[in-house]
């Protein structure tokens, strides 16, 4: 295998993992949907026991999402695939809108 074979072949694995994060990405999102449609709301204390093994917070793991999609952006511009990079902005405006929650913060 040549370096530019390696290479296509690095892309392909790279837009298969990316499509079934995504695919896992919305099924968790549809999953989280259709427990606030039903009603579920976390409260306070519930949602301190619940906190990832790193401790972080909701907002925190919104930032992490958002440095992760920023990144991820940048590499499909870098790559000229445009309409990738489309995609993680719209996740990225998405993201900034429930962090900013009207307070510009982000």
């Amino acid at each position: 295998m040549n370096e530019k074979e390696i290479q296509r072949l690095a892309d392909l694995l790279f837009d298969k993992i990316m499509e079934k994060q995504e695919q896992a990405d919305q099924e968790y999102h549809e999953q989280i949907q259709k427990l606030v449609n039903n009603g579920y709301q976390i409260s306070s204390v519930q949602a301190e026991k619940y906190r990832d093994e790193l401790g972080l917070d909701q907002e925190e793991r919104l930032v992490g999402e958002l440095a992760r999609l920023q990144t991820l952006m940048m590499i499909f511009e870098d790559k000229e695939e445009y309409e990738r990079a489309a995609m993680m902005q719209k996740k990225i405006e998405k993201i900034n809108n429930k962090l900013n929650n009207g307070s510009g913060k982000y």
